[in-house]
């Protein structure tokens, strides 16, 4: 079994890769940077390149399952953010998940292979003041999901993590907002949201689903 993880060296992306290797699946991931692969099976790639996705998987044979993990964040006054910030996020969360998964369906089809795409609870409902952009782009990831899987029959699904604690993020006020909003008091963790993508990777009639993982979040 065989499975791909784009956006491999993130948070999210190691621990994916760590659960699917527990799992006894070859993993191959994909990074941007050759200095920052860190581990057998690694594809130096840009995502949003693509003549360069093409080339690089055209024989890259039948993947079990496909981990489209990669992505960019960025926030701004939608009054004046700049196209950069804008193109800089569909171009990575909409474009580069389109190219590697279009690249790649041959393959997944021949095994029946499955998807697991990265949402992200802002598809849901708004961000945190200033983020329609982004938010906007993981709702065409989800919206992306429901009609591949409608297309081509095949096993496409997504989750929409929360907030996911990271060093960055310790003893700050978005913190503590988020404890305060949750149901269970906790910044949400890539081991649980990882074990979340192997089961949609390895569930049967699940289709065209975007799974909340969020603490409880929304319900408050």
């Amino acid at each position: 079994m065989r499975v791909l993880v784009s956006g491999g060296n993130s948070n999210l992306g190691k621990a994916i890769r760590w659960r699917f290797e527990q799992a006894g699946y070859d993993v191959w991931y994909t990074v941007t940077d050759a200095s920052k692969a860190n581990g057998k099976h690694a594809i130096v790639v840009d995502l949003t390149e693509e003549k360069q996705v093409n080339e690089v998987f055209q024989d890259f044979g039948p993947v079990d399952v496909l981990v489209n993990n990669a992505g960019v964040f960025t926030e701004g006054h939608q009054d004046s953010l700049a196209t950069e910030l804008f193109d800089q996020v569909f171009d990575l969360n909409v474009r580069g998940l389109f190219f590697l998964t279009r690249a790649l369906l041959k393959g997944i089809k021949e095994v029946d292979g499955s998807i697991v795409n990265i949402s992200s609870m802002n598809a849901l409902r708004p961000g945190f003041g200033t983020t329609a952009h982004y938010d906007a782009s993981k709702g065409a990831v989800s919206a992306y999901t429901r009609s591949l899987a409608a297309e081509t029959g095949l096993r496409v699904n997504a989750i929409a993590p929360g907030l996911i604690g990271c060093d960055r993020l310790e003893g700050t006020d978005l913190e503590t907002y988020w404890k305060n909003h949750t149901v269970r008091q906790e910044m949400m963790k890539a081991s649980e949201l990882a074990d979340t993508v192997l089961f949609l990777a390895q569930s049967r009639g699940i289709y065209g689903q975007t799974l909340l993982v969020d603490n409880g979040f929304m319900l408050r």
